[in-house]
């Protein structure tokens, strides 16, 4: 990260702080979303067709699956839609709380289920929350040095550090799911083995 990004990063503390209290909320979200929609039965994971599958596609689809948020706040952040980029990410905190919900089922349930998930809890979505605390912080100044033309050079240096830092993060996400889908695999083939 270069000099600037980090400053204007460093400056906008209290973004993290909203992100984490939108976390915890979007918890307590989905805690009644799991109560009023009926607890349900917990569908079981078919560890004897993910170990049928090519690492390939177990790759493609977990790549897919993590990427995507990514590359929506890249471009709402060029933007400058800070706050649609704080909506996305209390969605997502929304759909995390709920697997964290099937998760804390799992342990008495299944815990298969809570080996197949546990690394997007400790890895994946710590992650996913400082990328979106950057993003957010760089998105208020996109938008305002879009806006000034005099400033255009500012805007050029704020813009090439962004993308420097999403490239970074893109490729933290890629080598996540690289190691995510062999550790998939392996785990499916022990499983059905």
């Amino acid at each position: 990260m270069n000099n600037t990004i980090k400053k204007l990063v460093q400056s906008e503390n209290r973004k993290l702080l909203t992100l984490l209290l939108i976390f915890f909320g979007a918890l307590i979200l989905s805690a009644l979303i799991y109560s009023l929609a009926g607890k349900g039965a917990m569908k079981s994971i078919n560890y004897a067709g993910i170990s049928k599958m090519t690492f390939i596609q177990v790759f493609l689809i977990t790549l897919k699956r993590n990427i995507i948020y990514f590359l929506a706040v890249i471009f709402l952040t060029y933007l400058g839609h800070g706050k649609l980029t704080i909506v996305l990410f209390g969605l997502i905190s929304i759909y995390y709380g709920l697997s964290v919900i099937y998760i804390i089922r799992s342990v008495g349930i299944e815990f298969k289920y809570l080996m197949l998930t546990f690394t997007d809890y400790l890895i994946f979505f710590p992650i996913l929350l400082y990328f979106t605390f950057i993003s957010t912080s760089i998105s208020k100044y996109t938008k305002k040095a879009k806006n000034i033309e005099t400033i255009s050079h500012k805007f050029d240096i704020i813009i090439s550090g962004y993308i420097q830092v999403s490239i970074f993060y893109l490729l933290i996400v890629t080598a996540y799911s690289f190691i995510y889908s062999v550790y998939v695999l392996l785990l499916s083939r022990l499983m059905v083995g």
